[in-house]
């Protein structure tokens, strides 16, 4: 009765001795100052896009959409800034799962999406003064694709270097290493 019976032959996984450190939906950081730099931007970027492109990215598009005045509401300018809110937050989920380079990408394309928005409304309130009021929401977003293309140049440009040394070492090697 106080057998143990051993139903399979396979180990129980063993813990590695490394402790592994605190990141950010992904491993792929960087490295040293650059990785805590990464995580500070990333969390900066999360907060600005909550703000301006999920609360404000939503909700202003569609108080503009529900107005009484037809010109204002039929204008397609507001849908421009809803696509646009939607990629930047697509970007974002992008950039969290370590596509760094495809989440600038998107960005980018957003904030060729926000200058549209832009030159739009400026069509549409030619006598107001747009710096005031909803429609001047959107341009910080354009700081959230700044902040992507840092971090994507934080995590990359260590690894592009280390390749294009590599690549200089083995069309030139040194007449002094000894790894022949």
């Amino acid at each position: 009765m106080g057998k143990k019976i051993k139903l399979s032959n396979k180990k129980a996984p063993e813990k590695s001795a490394e402790k592994e450190g605190f990141f950010f939906f992904v491993r792929d950081q960087g490295t040293g100052a650059a990785r805590v730099a990464v995580i500070i931007l990333k969390v900066l970027e999360l907060i600005m896009t909550t703000i301006f492109g999920l609360c404000l990215g939503i909700f202003g598009p569609l108080a503009i959409r529900a107005m009484d005045d037809p010109e204002i509401s039929g204008d397609p300018s507001s849908i421009y800034w809803l696509i646009t809110s939607a990629l930047y937050i697509i970007g974002l989920f992008i950039l969290m799962m370590g596509h760094s380079k495809t989440a600038t990408a998107v960005h980018v394309i957003a904030s060729v999406g926000t200058f549209v928005t832009y030159s739009a409304y400026q069509q549409m309130f030619r006598d107001v003064d747009t710096t005031k009021g909803p429609t001047a929401l959107y341009m910080p977003c354009l700081f959230i694709t700044v902040m992507t293309i840092v971090i994507m140049l934080l995590i990359n440009l260590p690894k592009w270097i280390d390749k294009r040394v590599q690549k200089a070492n083995e069309q030139a090697p040194s007449i002094l290493d000894d790894k022949r």
